[in-house]
């Protein structure tokens, strides 16, 4: 007998040829398991004291006093003004720092500083890194509670400070663990306010930390919907964003404050627009309409970004 005939003709059955893994078919009809009801799954917030956090100063609506404050605005849109309100009046911060730095290339040339100057502990016109390692020291040797305050005024143009060869650079790593600056016994011992001219400057990073936005003066069009599509959290749309920052602009040196700690969107300080229940105003308008004032800047600012960019 040949070795062919003596293997025998074998046929694949019907549930075989539908599976041809050899998987059982059983598998598929495992009854599912049932969670069992007794069992507690629930989250619980964690109790911690929250003395050591260093923050709990209750502002509303603005900030707590361990903040990120991003300032947007161009020259003359009265961020010099804003930080002076912020950070010398009691009505604001004025009280809750024990030291007080600037950061600052123009900080001597600006007639509008005077009074940070004086009231300032520290002022620097130069900014690096190893100035910044040296006062995360002081902080973090720093014995009580007392909380510093750093004011970077127009030092981050184009993101270079942001940047560092594919390698994160420290003030990046400061605007993730700011809150938990500290020493030994607290951590919430700095707040920072970083000013800047251009949206684009404030890398994802920066705009993933903040406790507030400050939208300062007139931007062209372009401009608002870059913003728009970065803040769409407030008003939950780019159209819905837009919408906002047309109704906060009544007088000259109105600014759109965005708090998103209390996810708010107030035209100043004072006027509710936004908030997690909707719109405070009618918000069936024509955008354009928002964005009239805008017109007489736009070849200003174009003329800016040109200048820039040569």
């Amino acid at each position: 007998m040949s070795n062919r005939e003596s293997i025998p003709n074998k046929r694949s059955s019907p549930s075989e040829q539908s599976n041809p893994k050899g998987e059982k078919e059983n598998k598929r009809s495992k009854p599912k398991a049932k969670a069992d009801p007794s069992r507690d799954l629930k989250i619980y917030p964690i109790r911690i004291d929250d003395d050591k956090l260093n923050s709990n100063s209750d502002k509303y609506p603005i900030s707590s006093p361990v903040h990120l404050h991003l300032i947007v605005g161009r020259v003359k849109s009265g961020k010099s003004v804003l930080l002076n309100n912020l950070y010398l009046s009691e009505r604001f911060f004025g009280k809750d720092y024990k030291t007080k730095i600037l950061i600052s290339s123009t900080a001597f040339n600006d007639a509008v500083n005077k009074y940070l100057l004086d009231d300032f502990d520290f002022v620097f016109e130069e900014f690096s890194e190893d100035l910044l390692r040296e006062l995360l020291e002081i902080i973090k040797q720093d014995e009580g509670n007392g909380r510093f305050l750093i004011i970077f005024d127009d030092i981050i143009n184009s993101g270079q400070n942001f940047k560092r060869a594919g390698q994160t650079d420290l003030l990046t790593k400061l605007i993730t663990t700011y809150r938990h600056i500290g020493n030994k016994d607290f951590e919430g011992k700095l707040a920072i306010a970083m000013a800047v001219q251009y949206f684009k400057y404030l890398n994802p990073i920066a705009r993933n930390n903040a406790s507030a936005y400050y939208i300062m003066g007139h931007f062209p069009e372009s401009e608002v919907k870059k913003m728009s599509e970065a803040l769409s959290i407030f008003g939950r749309t780019d159209d819905g964003f837009q919408q906002i920052y047309n109704h906060s602009r009544k007088e000259p040196f109105d600014f759109l404050y965005l708090s998103v700690e209390h996810l708010e969107a107030r035209r100043n300080h004072d006027e509710l627009l936004w908030d997690t229940d909707g719109f405070k105003f009618n918000n069936n308008i024509e955008l354009d309409d928002g964005n009239k004032s805008n017109k007489d800047n736009e070849n200003q600012n174009a003329i800016d970004e040109k200048s820039e960019q040569a």
